[in-house]
């Protein structure tokens, strides 16, 4: 295609030649406009605009979902010009880049003094025969380091988009992402290309008019980034879109288990979930994930749209341990691939300068072409959907006389810098300049020195952990961050709480939980369903808006309920004071429903691992203790019980410690399992479907060895393994209907599990509170007694046989035993904290004795 060609084509990519002449193209306040009059309009502006012929223009397009704005627009295309499309506020980009043509919010043209538009005046600058659009960079609004992107790149990747999300002419599609946006931009380009319809929305998704706006217009395909997917659950609009085919999101990642929800949610509401990845360095679109595999592969972002690819650069970047297949680069070949930057007006002469795209992020590609993102480059970072060019904001304060290190999380641009004569909120305001966010996602920090690496260079890592107390926790907060840091700090072993990280991710696991959640009642009363996987700063907020109230009752995670009461009736039982015999099975159980909870949680495999042998240790390492004790010192048990293999040694012996070799051999077990390719794909994609079949063929040894063996077979891994796997799938369960199948199967598994009733009506009452309670209510003065007794459940069990032997009385043997595993819960966990574990964000974790909360900053 020539030059002449491809402007042509460019400027009739908005206007299908398939489309119905009487089909709406644009929708708005004043009604629809038709593809027949929106071509007339389109071509009576052109025609307004000097002849190609005697010189292309810059034309400055304010482009915003307004009628005249966007008609402007698609008539620079048409006429063969250049558009430089900015926000509203543009005289950072113009002053350095002087249009020849002004587009005016009326959409009609003036000249370059912004009188009447004179044809006769030559045109300021010498441009590219290929460039038509002249965008800013994702991480440069206000900067004049501009896009340059072809007629080829608008038309390759409208194609692309139309193809990727199946776009029909009957879709229509709303303007809800800034227009002067890369992402915002192809949503329009895609529509009109496909013959569809665009609704023209100007103002914030958060206006109340927005969502009868939807639903007025039949809206098919809402466009989001992940903070405006937030926004709109907060109205409850995702649930009340009857027409709504696709929620397509891009502008940074949502966290898998996010994308999860939705998914789940859009199988219900009928609509799909279409995960994305661009940059404007790509015109919009690298890689789109189809709406029915978002659920299978939560955490990636999809495959590259047709006709372009990916490869990994692998070039000075060290392997991560954990995590399947190799890391690089990602680097993005394809017609999308803009042809430059511009710095200056004379590269607008430039032509195609790139042919592949060094997109800056970190990623893993699996066999099948399957993208996942796995981090960025130390340069660049991604805010409220922003990618912003770290060095470069560090070069333009640093011009300012700031001496400074510039760091950044996904919601945090970071600015450490040594005093300098100027007052925090002008460095503040200068770097939300140079970066184009806000200000309220810009953090500084003054330090006396930066701090330094051995080579003078400035130590990254340092100044960023100068920002994790979160200084955007309001002062206010303080106390309420202070007291949870307080409850979660001593239980992790660590020095610092880190705001932004939830207490799994901070080291949490089955066996610290039980204070966790108690501690953290007492302050936010009843606790979200899912309080351990949230950002710490999630539960810091709970407890500041928490009123005080002084009640008789507390609320109680039915696990610690369920952990507590299970020891009790175990050690009760097992001497005679009373009998209520079952609850080493609940127990089993509920290490199931912890499980899921704490350990497949993670999305990764080596992470996974990682978190089993935490457990692993936790387990296994007080149970060794207890069992060399029973071996070299009293020969009480025989030697395969400190092995932990009695089961498989002497299957036919009565085992003491027959639970805990179970939960061992049934975890590890379970990790393998969903190690295996397919397996992982088919958790990832619906868990409670595949605990359940995992449920169903365990049911199988539960009643084939009751059958065909006589004896103490009932504590074997195989006939007990399908306790944990209920637990697991309770867990899971993510609707009413499914937490009912479950409970079913669980209670009717356990009719006949053992020869006496009241033992199998005990375990069934215990699956059932852990199906359909996650809280229950307990006595304000038992809750503390409760959760010590809960948090020491697997060391009472653990030594109670032996303390049974120096007491005669069934009452002095259980006080004994419970005195006994509480002594030994504490020394064991003192223990535990100086082991060097695994740690589930990668590494190992060093627990320390003597904790303490980083304080939060006082300026």
């Amino acid at each position: 295609m020539s030059p002449s060609q491809a402007r042509l084509a460019a400027g009739a990519v908005l206007v299908s030649d398939t489309a119905e002449t009487g089909r709406p193209a644009i929708v708005d306040a004043t009604g629809p406009l038709s593809y027949r009059a929106l071509t007339e309009r389109v071509d009576a502006l052109a025609a307004s605009l000097p002849a190609v012929h005697t010189g292309r223009r810059l034309v400055h397009v304010p482009l915003a979902a307004e009628r005249d704005l966007v008609l402007g627009y698609l008539a620079v295309l048409k006429a063969g010009h250049v558009a430089l499309v900015t926000p509203a506020e543009h005289a950072s980009i113009t002053a350095t880049y002087p249009p020849d043509v002004w587009l005016r919010d009326d959409g009609t043209f003036a000249g370059a003094s912004g009188g009447p538009l004179d044809h006769d005046v030559s045109p300021q600058h010498e441009l590219n025969p290929d460039l038509a659009l002249l965008l800013s960079t994702s991480g440069s609004t206000g900067s004049p380091k501009l896009v340059r992107l072809s007629h080829a790149n608008l038309l390759s990747n409208a194609d692309a988009i139309v193809a990727a999300l199946s776009i029909s002419t009957d879709d229509r599609a709303v303007t809800s992402l800034p227009l002067h946006y890369c992402f915002g931009l192809s949503v329009l380009h895609a529509q009109l290309r496909a013959g569809a319809t665009a609704v023209l929305w100007h103002g914030p998704v958060t206006d109340s008019a927005f969502a009868d706006e939807l639903r007025r217009n039949r809206v098919t395909l809402l466009p989001a980034t992940p903070h405006v997917v937030d926004l709109l659950d907060v109205q409850g609009v995702l649930d009340d879109l009857p027409s709504l085919r696709l929620l397509a999101q891009a502008g940074g990642a949502l966290p898998p288990a996010r994308v999860q929800e939705l998914d789940a949610r859009g199988r219900v509401g009928g609509w799909g979930l279409a995960v994305m990845y661009g940059q404007t360095e790509a015109t919009a679109r690298m890689a789109v994930l189809p709406p029915e595999l978002a659920g299978q592969y939560p955490d990636a972002v999809g495959w590259p749209i047709a006709g372009s690819t990916f490869r990994l650069d692998q070039t000075d970047i060290e392997q991560p341990i954990e995590g399947d297949g190799p890391v690089g680069e990602l680097v993005f070949t394809g017609p999308g691939v803009m042809l430059g930057y511009a710095d200056h007006p004379d590269d607008l002469a430039l032509g195609r300068m790139h042919t592949e795209l060094r997109t800056g992020d970190l990623a893993r590609i699996d066999g099948d072409g399957l993208v996942r993102i796995v981090g960025r480059r130390s340069d660049y970072v991604k805010i409220m959907g922003i990618r912003i060019d770290l060095g470069r904001v560090e070069r333009a304060l640093r011009a300012d006389g700031i001496p400074c290190c510039v760091t950044g999380t996904d919601e945090q641009l970071q600015i450490t810098y040594r005093a300098c004569g100027q007052e925090p909120e002008a460095i503040q305001h200068r770097a939300a300049s140079a970066s184009g966010l806000g200000m309220s996602v810009v953090s500084v920090h003054e330090v006396a020195d930066l701090p330094l690496l051995p080579n003078g260079k400035p130590d990254r890592r340092a100044c960023a952990a100068l920002h994790t107390a979160r200084e955007d926790i309001p002062a206010t907060a303080g106390d309420s961050f202070a007291a949870v840091a307080n409850v979660l700090a001593p239980l992790i072993g660590r020095r610092e709480i880190d705001p932004d990280r939830s207490f799994a991710e901070l080291g949490g696991d089955s066996f610290n939980h039980v204070a966790a959640s108690l501690g953290l009642t007492r302050l936010l009363g009843r606790l979200p369903t899912d309080w351990h996987h949230r950002p710490v700063r999630d539960l810091v907020e709970l407890a500041a808006r928490r009123p005080v109230r002084h009640a008789l009752t507390q609320q109680v995670e039915t696990t610690v309920l369920l952990r507590g009461a299970a020891v009790i009736t175990i050690c009760g039982s097992h001497v005679g004071l009373f009998r209520l015999a079952g609850g080493a099975h609940i127990l089993l159980a509920v290490a199931g429903f912890l499980f899921a909870r704490y350990v497949l949680t993670a999305q990764e495999t080596a992470d996974r691992v990682r978190r089993t042998t935490r457990a692993a240790i936790g387990i296994a390492v007080p149970a060794v203790v207890v069992a060399a004790v029973m071996v070299f010192g009293f020969g009480s048990i025989h030697w395969s019980n400190l092995a932990l293999v009695h089961w498989l040694v002497r299957p036919g012996d009565i085992n003491i410690f027959w639970f805990v070799e179970a939960l061992l051999l049934v975890s590890v077990i379970t990790t393998v399992v969903l190690a295996v390719p397919r397996v992982r794909a088919a958790y990832a994609a619906d868990p409670w479907r595949t605990a359940m079949v995992a449920l169903a063929v365990l049911l199988v040894p539960r009643y084939l060895v009751l059958a065909v063996f006589d004896g103490p077979v009932r504590g074997l891994p195989g006939t007990v393994a399908w306790f944990f796997v209920a637990g697991l799938a309770m867990a899971v369960a993510d609707s009413t209907p499914r937490r009912l199948i479950t409970a079913a199967v669980a209670a009717l598994a356990t009719i006949g599990f053992f020869p006496s009733w009241d033992r199998n009506l005990t375990i069934q009452a215990g699956l059932v509170l852990l199906a359909f309670l996650p809280t229950v209510p307990v006595p304000r003065l038992l809750v503390r007694p409760l959760g010590v007794l809960a948090a020491a459940s697997l060391q009472i069990y653990l030594v109670q046989f032996q303390v049974f032997a120096f007491f005669d009385t069934p009452d002095a043997q259980f006080a004994a035993a419970i005195v006994a595993g509480l002594v030994f819960c504490a020394v064991s966990t003192y223990a535990l904290r100086r082991l060097p574990l695994p740690n589930p964000a990668g590494g190992t974790l060093i627990r320390r004795h003597r904790t303490a909360m980083h304080p939060v900053r006082e300026d």
